[in-house]
């Protein structure tokens, strides 16, 4: 398999089912998404798990908000993981993701600030948060996830699996990190979403990419940083805690540019 080959299928299966897709979008809460299950051919899918670099080579991310492990330094892995990531952003597969969608202008980011290869083992997870408005170099709206999930027989019961919260965080939608699935989400100032925390002795794998535009998703200019909440069920200190981090973080972005040249993450 190589990047065309990837790209090609993806964008077949897309095309095959847009129209059922482009509803399921139009319908779902509490933020836009959609998912396509068994995306390319099993083999395939396994192939690229079994092509994951070392969870050592990566980039551990080790918080209180957070704790997963991320990789874009493709040179070091095996040339699959360049091919299949690169493969989503092949201008035939966001064509089809655009025309799902509705979202027009969309474009994929070469540098992949943010993005990149997501491994999470046993006791990691992601609270819930709001994506980094821009991109990189802060022209442009991050608009568009795509996650391509790699693990084989991953248990719905075991965690890392996507969650999707509407802005009172009340509302929780769980989609299962289900192996060759594809879940597109849309990105903006009320796209909350989180990873539930892993219970399970193997690593969960995500391929992830994001598009982007100069025009944001729900049509309002906005710039903030990455904020993160606190679940329902954290006490009232955390709560506090978070909310008065996202605040300062985002009053502070109108005066100071919403760049990251010097992140880690992002080639």
């Amino acid at each position: 398999m190589n990047r065309e080959q990837f790209a090609a299928v993806i964008a077949k299966n897309l095309i095959a089912h847009k129209e059922t897709l482009k509803k399921y979008w139009q319908q779902s809460a509490p933020v836009r998404h959609f998912y396509l299950n068994e995306l390319m051919p099993a083999e395939w899918a396994e192939a690229c798990y079994n092509a994951l670099p070392d969870a050592r080579k990566l980039m551990l991310r080790d918080t209180e908000k957070e704790r997963k492990r991320v990789g874009i330094a493709l040179e070091d892995y095996n040339p699959l993981m360049k091919d299949i990531l690169f493969a989503f952003q092949d201008r035939e597969v966001i064509k089809a993701v655009a025309e799902i969608t509705g979202l027009q202008g969309l474009e994929a980011d070469e540098s992949l600030y943010g993005s990149g290869i997501s491994m999470m083992l046993e006791g990691d997870f992601l609270m819930p948060h709001l994506d980094n408005s821009h991109d990189g170099d802060g022209n442009k709206y991050r608009v568009i996830n795509t996650l391509y999930y790699i693990s084989p027989d991953w248990p719905e019961d075991k965690g890392g699996n996507l969650e999707l919260w509407d802005k009172t965080m009340h509302e929780r939608l769980e989609l299962h990190s289900k192996f060759n699935r594809l879940v597109v989400m849309e990105t903006h100032t009320e796209s909350i979403h989180s990873v539930g925390k892993v219970h399970h002795n193997k690593a969960r794998a995500c391929i992830s990419n994001y598009y982007f535009s100069e025009t944001p998703a729900n049509q309002r200019a906005y710039v903030h940083r990455t904020t993160f909440f606190a679940r329902p069920e954290d006490g009232m200190v955390k709560k506090f805690k978070f909310q008065a981090e996202g605040m300062a973080k985002n009053f502070l972005s109108k005066f100071l540019d919403n760049k990251a040249t010097r992140t880690k993450h992002r080639r």
